[in-house]
């Protein structure tokens, strides 16, 4: 009932594995685009509410980081 199928067949078979490959790479491809922002650029995908980036320095003290335009929070000094 279920012989060996011909090359013929299994040319065909191979065709359309690689067809639906190829448009399934495609279209994983197309929103990875569109999710990383495309054309238009990660600016555009922040949130309106985010924190500007603020530079980070050493508490000479402690260690510990914190935003250049505030002090270290250690009372050291």
């Amino acid at each position: 009932m279920f012989g060996l199928p011909t090359l013929p067949k299994l040319i065909l078979i191979a065709a359309v594995i690689a067809v639906i490959w190829y448009f399934f790479r495609r279209t994983q491809a197309v929103k990875r685009n569109e999710g990383a922002g495309g054309a238009a650029g990660p600016a555009q995908n922040a949130p309106k509410n985010a924190k500007p980036i603020e530079d980070m320095v050493q508490c000479k003290s402690c260690g510990a980081y914190f935003p250049a335009k505030t002090g270290c929070s250690c009372g050291r000094s």
